[in-house]
């Protein structure tokens, strides 16, 4: 792996995770599902997938990040709201679902070929400006997208957030204070979307079309994940995140690595003696990549999204899961999940996990 301690050897990069949550409750690993007033039944997101594309910065607060969020819902309301906190008022944007069909068929078959050669070759290694608070709930953006009325909004005033949602015809969340005051603290806003024609099905899984968030997360090389809002529901739930990096992504060499956050590695890609090393893989043209150009006919939804974002680009894609994470020991994080590059230097301190730093309450308290 190529020694990546200075950011100028990771200037632009990008990351792409696909997240997958299966649980029963109210709250989840990207946000919060919120029941109309009246409504005594449940709203499950059976289902939840997200890619996260990531750009690293040498300057500070220069990063940026598309969080794409698909999710599915199993429940007999016709209407219900989805709320997922950002660091930064993000743009939002329809993607297709079929995105996440392929990049999942993809590593079942890289699984499936490394088991019949026994395993992994040996590797190189692969602000917004601040609302003025002229009101409790500063109403930020509000635009249709797809099936959604999308709106972000800022909390300036404890327990206004849960008073928006009534106006809005929505139930409050309950017992939520400790989860909502640490955004509102930290000046986080929340994409409040609201789906009215979702036309789901007593008994069956209604699978809803992406979102894209366009959003800056505030620092240099922190890649974030909404995840504390999920304390907000009862019964455990699993995590699985596809990451597609410009270098591997920091696992138990330091700190700061995913493996110290309750995740561990399931797959990453390696390179072969065809690949040039350290070199990443071309997802915007696998045709003409040697390490994926058997893939290559199964990916043109993927192909055609780094093609649109980020032509040209190379990453190497890792696969971490948590399961069945305590809903409560998530809640009584310091932080949300925030990854990092693999750093060779097991002493490199993420510039966004020191004091300061967007991160850093993840680590300093």
């Amino acid at each position: 792996m190529r020694d990546s301690r200075e950011l100028r050897h990771v200037a632009w990069c990008t990351v792409v995770v696909m997240g997958s949550v299966v649980c029963a409750g109210g709250a989840f690993g990207d946000g919060t599902m919120v029941a109309p007033k009246g409504w005594d039944g449940s709203i499950e997101e059976f289902t939840q997938d997200a890619i996260i594309i990531f750009h690293a910065s040498e300057t500070p607060r220069g990063a940026t990040e598309d969080l794409i969020l698909k999710i599915g819902v199993k429940g007999g309301a016709d209407r219900f709201a989805w709320v997922v906190p950002f660091p930064s008022k993000p743009e939002v944007a329809k993607e297709d679902a079929k995105l996440f069909d392929e990049v999942y068929a993809y590593v079942a078959q890289r699984k499936h070929g490394m088991r019949r050669k026994g395993g992994l070759s040996k590797s190189y290694g692969a602000k917004d400006a601040a609302a003025t608070p002229e009101a409790p709930v500063d109403v930020l953006s509000r635009k249709i997208v797809g099936k959604y009325d999308v709106a972000v909004v800022r909390e300036n005033v404890a327990g206004a957030l849960n008073k928006w949602l009534d106006t809005e015809g929505y139930q409050s969340l309950p017992d939520a204070e400790d989860v909502i005051g640490f955004y509102r603290k930290k000046r986080y806003v929340f994409a409040c979307i609201k789906v009215s024609d979702a036309e789901l099905q007593k008994g069956r899984v209604t699978d809803l079309h992406p979102l894209r968030f366009t959003f800056k997360p505030g620092g240099r090389d922190g890649i974030y994940f909404p995840m504390k809002m999920t304390g907000l529901q009862k019964e455990r739930f699993d995590v699985n995140l596809y990451v597609f990096y410009r270098y591997w992504v920091n696992d138990h060499k330091s700190r700061y690595g995913y493996e110290h956050r309750g995740f561990s590695l399931y797959y990453r890609d390696w390179d072969t003696r065809a690949c040039v090393a350290n070199g990443g893989k071309a997802w915007s043209a696998p045709a003409r990549d040697p390490f994926l150009k058997t893939y290559a006919g199964q990916l043109p939804t993927v192909t055609k999204l780094f093609q649109k974002r980020h032509p040209g680009a190379t990453y190497y894609l890792t696969n971490i899961r948590a399961r069945r994470l305590n809903p409560e020991e998530v809640r009584a994080w310091t932080d949300d999940l925030w990854l990092f590059p693999y750093y060779t230097d097991p002493r490199m301190v993420p510039f966004d996990a020191r004091p300061g730093g967007p991160a850093a309450t993840a680590y300093h308290r």
